[in-house]
């Protein structure tokens, strides 16, 4: 497993454990509808990051005769069930209470202790999320947040990063609702702030499905790395042309990689044989990510 990885989960857990058992209690003193979904929503952030943990010990499980490719694809069905719950426990929850509290409104009591909460949950999800912003800094290697997390195979980094961004997000619509109602004394807005986190962490939960769906669909890795791969080939100086080149995302920052090569005349099989390890030995050390690697002699 990966050791930023591992970090970035455990420091998520531990800020959304904290902060869920503070929602709730603060929750019970005010009875505000924001700081209940908010609440739901980071004991089910809590649920997801056991998850993750889960699917990153199965996904570094070595191949085997039932599993010839491994088990890297675990962290990907993990993270996807982290959508699911974050579409269902979260944004669904949120935006049913939310309405019902529109339609039904409560007043809500002693909302300084949900403001100070808000504020001292918005320092914690801040951390989580510089810890996250700082395990994920090597592998985007200058690439915008938004192009990391498309492009990105490390989804449990991902996941981490989208829900604490999520949860800074609801925890400032939180505030302002909490903070509208103060100002106003209606208690509609303690509702509004409930939809608006319900309808963040549906739209947070679709992209994180979309992109883990894909991932699970056998995606190619990025144009520039097949390109990377294609180049290094080229360069092997018993390879005449490159006829076919197939990678895709087997793990986590794991690839398969398949090539049909046309090599140079070798005076005999056995150097044949011997070119063809030469090229596979070079690509490893070139591309530790590669974890299976096919090469294929052929004339066109």
């Amino acid at each position: 497993m990966s050791t930023g990885s591992s970090r970035a989960i455990a420091l998520a857990l531990a800020a959304n454990g904290g902060i869920a058992v503070s929602k709730f209690g603060v929750f019970l003193l005010t009875g505000s509808s924001s700081l209940l979904t908010e609440a739901i929503h980071s004991s089910a952030d809590c649920a997801n990051q056991v998850l993750l943990f889960l699917g990153m010990r199965q996904g570094s499980k070595p191949a085997g005769p039932k599993h010839p490719l491994g088990h890297g694809q675990a962290a990907f069905v993990a993270s996807f069930l982290v959508a699911l719950l974050l579409f269902s426990v979260g944004g669904l929850y949120s935006l049913v209470e939310g309405l019902h509290k529109i339609r039904h409104p409560e007043q809500p009591h002693h909302l300084g202790w949900a403001v100070a909460l808000l504020v001292f949950a918005i320092a914690l999800e801040g951390w989580s999320l510089r810890g996250a912003l700082r395990a994920a800094k090597p592998e985007r290697r200058g690439r915008s947040l938004l192009r990391y997390l498309r492009q990105s195979s490390s989804t449990e980094l991902v996941v981490v990063v989208a829900e604490d961004i999520a949860a800074l997000l609801g925890l400032a619509f939180a505030l302002a609702a909490v903070l509208l109602t103060l100002a106003t004394g209606n208690p509609v807005w303690d509702g509004i702030g409930s939809v608006a986190i319900g309808l963040l962490l549906i739209a947070v939960a679709a992209f994180v499905g979309t992109e883990v769906t894909s991932l699970l669909l056998n995606e190619a890795p990025p144009l520039a790395l097949r390109a990377a791969i294609r180049a290094a080939v080229d360069e092997d100086p018993a390879v005449d042309q490159v006829l076919n080149l197939v990678a895709v995302i087997v793990g986590s920052d794991r690839l398969m990689v398949a090539l049909k090569v046309k090599f140079r005349d070798q005076p005999s099989g056995a150097a044949l044989v011997a070119a063809i390890n030469a090229l596979e030995r070079e690509l490893h050390q070139r591309f530790p990510q590669i974890q299976h690697l096919f090469v294929e002699p052929d004339e066109a």
